[in-house]
């Protein structure tokens, strides 16, 4: 019977613990109900503490037998149950480990058992979008500190955190799977891979491969962090372009890990230890932190570029020992970066290049003064017999952000980056850079036009442009500037190629953009690039050359549906600025 007291509270703990002792029937408890609440609230105590003891779940970790608990979370896809600080998906524990964070010093330890568990469901066919208080979108955000993430698996292969998408597929910017806000993460045997341009192979189940989801390399990234003292062991990082693993903290240490990636993709503050790398394209690093640098010490890299494998795009300390690479072509050169800086300490010590001993000499020589591009003047109005420099949001690419900013200059006289290194004319400082020529008399007819445009694009690769989102480059004769009305060829970054640029002839009429011919692939859009076009009747056509490239030709013919009798012309970028540019080094016309 129940002590017979106005305490609902009692009333109720005393109703769950007979309850608990109806349903585990084989524990033989006499209770003796006092009046005395003190002895009450010992025997529920120590009741909870039993019935606590069992909502628990047992594994093995390196050959110990643990106990789940609050602060010793078990997920296998296998099981369910909360209760038991059981999860069948990683999501669900860190959230747990969220709610259990706070100002305490307790780590909370989160153990894998083996199996692939994606952060971001990759059959939502939905299209991944960023977050308010977000540019980029993340498969997960998670706001806590002391988390230890341990895969249960023989090797961190069979441990696999994933995602599948990125810029342009799956996703509209660089989808990321993880962004983590917090200090002292720690993460031991694990795969973190981002699968969108590369097949997940699961060899302990088969069943649960995943052929990539798009061959054309994008941004596809890891996890992005604020915060300090990261530090990964035996883990795998996978992906291809701006790979990203636990980018963005103060301090980050990886052990015995190994990457897989193309450019812009290593941690800038990483320190390497006994590290494997595949490096698939020339620049791993955009840069690295400007004061600490990367270090690799005793690590393997392999480098599957052909000519120089260079470690930086933009000059950074790194600082390099007792490393090994390897390549795939025998008369690879490495180099820190095109143009390193004396400012950043670049040292190696004790490396090879396949079995050869390898130094890089620390740079020295003063860089030559990098001026910023001298901006032009802007010309918003149309004169005739001049030329118009502005900035301009065309209609086709209403559906992304950003808009055109006339309050500053959109072009400059500058030298090229990268793929356009030493190649001077002029460069868009901003998305949406347009040039238009007038002539004198608008009202002349003209029946016959030709124009002839030499470009050097930033882009090594041939892609062009910084991503698949609205960014082409335009080139227009028998154009009205007042209306927007003429024809011209379309240079556009697609997310079929990586490697190259979709190209086509279009009609503007009013500022409406229409697609007049079948789009093809194109591969010598690179430095050396030369487009004439001609329009004469009611044909028009275009030849893309280029003189750096063998043979390299490509011709575009159409009939123009609406034949014109204008003379202007018209150039439109909305692609980025930077590395992503292309610099315009003549415009000829006739």
């Amino acid at each position: 019977m129940l002590p017979r007291q106005n305490n609902h509270g009692l009333l109720w703990n005393f109703n769950i613990i007979l309850v608990f002792l109806e349903i585990k029937h084989y524990f033989c408890i006499n209770i003796i109900i006092e009046r005395d609440m003190r002895h009450c609230i010992t025997i529920a105590l120590l009741l909870y503490g039993v019935l606590a003891g069992l909502a628990q779940t047992s594994f093995h970790y390196k050959g110990r037998a643990m106990t789940t608990s609050s602060r010793c979370l078990l997920v296998d896809r296998r099981h369910d149950n909360p209760d038991a600080f059981t999860f069948s998906s990683v999501g669900e524990a860190l959230r747990f480990a969220e709610r259990q964070g706070g100002k305490d010093t307790l780590w909370t330890d989160i153990y894998i058992a083996p199996s692939v568990y994606w952060i971001d469901n990759p059959d939502d066919e939905a299209v991944r979008k960023p977050l308010p208080c977000f540019t980029i979108p993340f498969g997960m955000t998670v706001n806590a500190s002391r988390i230890r993430l341990r895969g249960l698996g023989e090797t961190a292969e069979e441990v696999v955190l994933a995602c599948n998408r990125g810029q342009t597929q799956g996703a509209e910017g660089n989808f990321t799977m993880f962004h983590f806000t917090g200090s002292h993460i720690e993460a031991e045997g694990i795969t973190f891979g981002n699968y969108c341009n590369v097949d997940l192979i699961y060899n302990k189940d088969p069943k649960q491969n995943r052929r990539r989801r798009k061959e054309a390399i994008v941004q596809a990234q890891i996890a992005i962090c604020s915060g300090d003292n990261y530090r990964l062991k035996d883990c795998r990082f996978i992906s291809r372009l701006n790979l990203c693993p636990f980018v963005g903290a103060e301090h980050t240490e990886f052990e015995d890990c190994y990457f897989e990636c193309t450019d812009d993709a290593l941690c800038g503050t990483g320190v390497y230890r006994r590290c494997r790398f595949t490096l698939f394209s020339s620049k791993p690093f955009y840069t690295t932190d400007k004061r600490k640098g990367a270090v690799f010490e005793d690590c393997q890299l392999h480098s599957k570029t052909q000519g120089t494998q260079y470690l930086t795009k933009v000059s950074g300390p790194v600082r390099m020992r007792n490393c090994q690479w390897t390549s795939d072509d025998p008369k690879l050169r490495i180099e820190w970066c095109k143009r390193p800086d004396p400012k950043h300490l670049c040292t190696m010590e004790g490396c090879t290049l396949n079995g050869k001993p390898l130094h890089v000499a620390t740079p020295t020589e003063p860089l030559n003064v990098e001026l910023p591009p001298m901006a032009a003047q802007i010309q918003t109005d149309i004169i005739p017999g001049g030329w118009t420099l502005d900035c301009h949001k065309p209609l086709d690419t209403m559906a992304y952000d950003w808009e055109a900013d006339n309050s500053r200059g959109a072009w400059g006289y500058g030298e090229g980056v990268d793929g356009a290194e030493g190649s001077w004319g002029m460069v868009q400082l901003q998305k949406g850079a347009r040039m238009m020529f007038t002539p004198r008399n608008e009202k002349e007819a003209v029946t016959k036009q030709t124009c002839r445009v030499s470009l050097d694009p930033c882009k090594s690769g041939g892609q062009g442009f910084g991503s698949a989102t609205g960014q082409y480059l335009d080139i227009c004769i028998k154009f009205d500037t007042r209306t927007l009305t003429g024809y011209g060829i379309r240079f556009m970054r697609t997310p079929d190629y990586d490697h190259a640029v979709e190209t086509f002839l279009v009609e503007y009429s009013g500022g409406v953009i229409t697609t007049i011919s079948p789009p093809e692939r194109c591969d010598i859009f690179k430095r050396g690039c030369t487009v004439t076009l001609t329009a004469e009747g009611q044909n028009l056509t275009a030849t893309i050359e280029n003189s750096n490239i063998t043979e390299a030709r490509q011709t575009l013919t159409t009939t123009m549906p609406h034949p014109n009798t204008f003379g202007g012309f018209h150039l439109q970028h909305t692609g980025s600025t930077g590395a992503s540019a292309t610099v315009v080094k003549s415009v000829f016309l006739k």
